[in-house]
């Protein structure tokens, strides 16, 4: 049984507090703090208690110190944030909160070293995991910790799980599912669930090609080397749930001389790049009947000006759509957030990875820890 930190009051504890604090930073400034905003409410909850919190987090960057986070977390909580540099050190440094630096300096993090986790499990009494983020991981700090330390399920990974419990047993439907991006190999049983769960799948992105070949489209992308995922794919493209694109932004490569066309007149040698305006309003009809809306990944290479009109047409359908609307993904999240486009979203998942393994019906790591 997991314990949700929700049903209990902790009181004048040092409380080893797991978050995600893994966000932008450029030129020693944090330069997105949706996560950081996100994990407020456990943190000012435990100060309310007058409890000591120590926070754990890391960075994707193994080079990357997240000391400007202590900075701009007091900023944001009008009350100095110390910063530890040295998780081993003789002593914490004074203050209601302790910012440990990026935990992946240190290789016992991802290894899942028992010295590692009962060195940081020294710090405090007890061991809160708010991270749902990383809870498709494993770590010292998400899977070695609760065995050591009493420990308890944070408010938003809380609440998250109660978010997508509700999309996958209870949801409004029509129930419309978007999934773009790349790594068909990893999101294969995902698309497998949910075609059984969901009353349409839009598949965009570079995630539809192999789709669109088994559909009989010229892709000139390779096919999947895992004869496992070929099969069923070729199995899936036969629902009639399954929605792909119907144009595209086309091209010899990102940079040459682009074109925008039909895919079943895609040449020998181009690559898609973007989802194309017929796409756009087709995806638009089917999410305009929706009543519950879950999205994970671009429909294009956003990162590149020329093939964002696709998704930035796919958000104005979901901001226009009566149904209620849940997005994903670390990526697709920072690049919205930079746009000021997460207001068109009910809710706002931290995760990306760990909410696609749940939909998929994978067990989480960092969640069964805490049993």
């Amino acid at each position: 049984m997991v314990k949700a930190l929700s049903c209990y009051s902790l009181r004048g504890m040092r409380v080893l507090l797991r978050v995600d604090f893994n966000v932008p930073i450029v030129r020693g400034r944090v330069a997105g703090d949706f996560r950081v905003r996100a994990h407020l409410p456990a943190i000012r909850s435990l100060l309310l208690g007058e409890n000591r919190i120590i926070l754990l987090s890391h960075h994707s960057d193994r080079r990357q110190s997240i000391r400007p986070l202590a900075k701009h977390l007091g900023t944001l909580l009008k009350i100095p944030v110390a910063f530890l540099s040295d998780p081993s050190a003789a002593a914490l440094p004074p203050g209601p909160i302790v910012l440990v630096e990026n935990l992946r300096f240190w290789n016992g993090e991802e290894a899942e070293d028992g010295t590692f986790a009962r060195m940081l499990a020294s710090r405090g009494d007890v061991f809160v995991n708010d991270a749902f983020a990383v809870a498709h991981r494993r770590g010292a700090s998400i899977t070695v910790l609760p065995r050591i330390l009493p420990s308890y399920l944070g408010p938003l990974f809380e609440r998250e799980i109660a978010e997508l419990k509700r999309l996958e047993k209870n949801p409004q439907r029509p129930l419309v599912a978007v999934f773009g991006g790349a790594k068909i190999e990893t999101k294969v049983k995902l698309l497998k669930r949910m075609v059984r769960l969901a009353d349409r799948v839009l598949v965009g992105g570079a995630l539809a090609n192999p789709f669109l070949r088994a559909r009989g489209a010229t892709v000139s992308l390779p096919s999947t080397k895992d004869a496992a995922a070929r099969a069923a794919i070729t199995a899936l493209a036969r629902s009639p749930k399954i929605v792909l694109p119907v144009d595209g932004v086309m091209g010899r490569s990102p940079g040459a001389r682009q074109r925008t066309g039909s895919l079943d007149r895609v040449q020998q040698g181009e690559g898609i790049y973007d989802a194309g305006p017929a796409t756009v309003r087709l995806f638009g009809r089917e999410l305009a009947q929706s009543r519950t809306i879950i999205w994970n990944g671009p429909l294009g290479i956003v990162e590149m000006p020329a093939f964002r009109k696709g998704t930035l047409g796919l958000v104005r359908a979901i901001g226009r759509s009566r149904g209620r609307s849940i997005v994903g993904g670390g990526d697709t999240i920072a690049w919205l957030e930079g746009r000021g486009l997460l207001k068109h979203f009910d809710y706002v998942s931290t995760g990306g990875g760990a909410m696609l393994a749940y939909l998929a019906g994978e067990k989480l790591p960092g969640l069964e820890a805490l049993k």
